[in-house]
């Protein structure tokens, strides 16, 4: 059943309802995820082989002891500094350029160790010291 609409309920609604000015519309959402990866800044080496005494002295002189040493600052087992670990010595500067973003090859490694052991810790050493890695106790 249809109910009659009178007159006064239009002027009812006509002072007391306000017009409709737009259509309704859906109401949508977008959810956006970004996903940021870490970023690694990208440097060279803070210095070059050989540019101070004490690590040069300590790599030439007391050589596999202060590289077992330096193994140890890493939070590495000493034997892989030491020379017991085949590859170590370049595992080290891998583990070390890769870790704080120092451009270069395995192959630089392992080319530079080949060639000056000693040298090759000096510059590890100092790059290490640089980024703050704690000494050891009984350590250069």
């Amino acid at each position: 059943m249809e109910e009659a609409v009178t007159g006064k309920q239009i002027a009812y609604a006509a002072l007391y309802d306000p017009p409709v000015m737009q259509q309704p519309t859906a109401i949508t959402s977008t959810t956006i995820v970004i996903n940021q990866q870490p970023q690694t800044i990208i440097r060279g080496w803070h210095s070059g082989i050989c540019e101070d005494m004490k690590s040069c002295c300590c790599a030439f002189f007391l050589g596999h002891c202060y590289y077992a040493c330096l193994a140890s600052r890493m939070g590495e087992d000493c034997c892989v500094g030491f020379g017991c670990v085949p590859g170590g010595h370049v595992a080290m500067r891998v583990a070390l350029r890769h870790k704080h973003g120092i451009p270069g090859t395995i192959c630089d490694d392992a080319c530079m160790v080949s060639c000056c052991l000693p040298c090759s810790m000096c510059q590890l050493a100092r790059e290490m010291d640089q980024l703050g890695y704690p000494p050891k106790d009984g350590c250069c």
